[in-house]
């Protein structure tokens, strides 16, 4: 459960953060207790910065946070 929790709020906040939003407010918004709690989720998830992901189409994001298996 609390995976899954960390997963819904992630998603949440890399569509606001695709969508332009700033960290800041994202990671008030989506429920992080501040903009270095989201970061770390974020890197832990992807493997990049909140500010890289920004940038990325949201589907190639799913491709980093969610890799395919073999």
């Amino acid at each position: 459960p609390k995976r899954a929790v960390k997963l819904v709020r992630f998603d949440h906040a890399v569509h606001r953060l695709v969508a332009g939003d700033g960290a800041a407010r994202v990671a008030a918004d989506a429920g992080y207790a501040d903009q270095s709690h989201l970061h770390r989720d974020v890197v832990a998830f992807t493997g990049a910065t909140p500010a890289a992901v920004a940038v990325e189409p949201f589907l190639a994001v799913d491709d980093l946070a969610w890799p395919a298996t073999a």
